[in-house]
């Protein structure tokens, strides 16, 4: 809508640069009988073209200007628009609404982890600084939690197996490094839960768009 309204206006101004020089011509080429004209007259005369040409060249510099001005409004507009669109597209991506991906770790799981044990190792990536979460391939957002099912463990509504795989977009050493320090979140689980818990770094985790409706259902935005 910017560039549109930019365009109009710069077309305007090179209208408006061609009527003044249409003008300026017309008003030089009128004809005049010269020879009828005495001096004074031919010295007022002179006087009067030396003035509308100064007015002339005038507005033809402020029209100049203007479209400079124009064009820069624009250019810096496009700027704007791109860094907003970059902006929109991160807040979309890291929100959960778009997919992922960077260097990060893996965990694998195999065994008996209740719905508290799972979201202890979620909350621990996610206090280790963890932007990107998916449990197989279903993406962990703020209001991700895992719960009992009928018969298995379920995320956002989609089952989770005995044996599963976290992923995880961030540092890889930190992730690491929280995941696995003494007396950790994998230490704690292994005194109390039958389990195998492998975790290993990537240069390469590649995290999933949420398919859950995140949009609020009490919350509105504030002027």
């Amino acid at each position: 809508m910017g560039s549109r309204a930019a365009q109009i206006s710069l077309t305007a101004v090179a209208l408006l640069i061609g009527l003044l020089l249409v003008a300026q011509l017309r008003s030089q080429a009128r004809p005049t009988e010269i020879s009828s004209l005495s001096a004074q007259d031919l010295s007022t005369l002179i006087e009067q073209l030396s003035d509308r040409n100064r007015e002339l060249r005038a507005s033809v510099t402020d029209a100049q200007e203007q479209l400079r001005e124009y064009r820069v409004a624009e250019a810096q507009g496009q700027s704007a628009l791109d860094v907003s669109r970059e902006d929109l597209r991160r807040i979309v991506a890291f929100g959960g609404l778009g997919g992922v991906e960077g260097q990060g770790i893996v965990v694998s799981v195999d065994g008996d982890l209740d719905p508290i044990a799972v979201n202890d190792l979620l909350n621990e990536l996610r206090n280790a600084g963890a932007e990107a979460i998916a449990v197989d391939q279903v993406r962990i957002t703020a209001r991700s939690v895992c719960v009992q099912g009928t018969d298995s463990l379920a995320i956002d509504g989609t089952s989770v197996g005995r044996s599963f795989t976290i992923r995880a977009v961030g540092d890889p050493a930190g992730l690491l490094a929280a995941l696995q320090r003494p007396g950790g979140i994998i230490s704690q689980l292994k005194l109390f839960v039958s389990a195998t818990i492998d975790v290993l770094q990537s240069s390469q985790v590649i995290i999933p768009a949420t398919t859950a409706d995140l949009t609020p259902k009490v919350a509105q935005t504030t002027q």
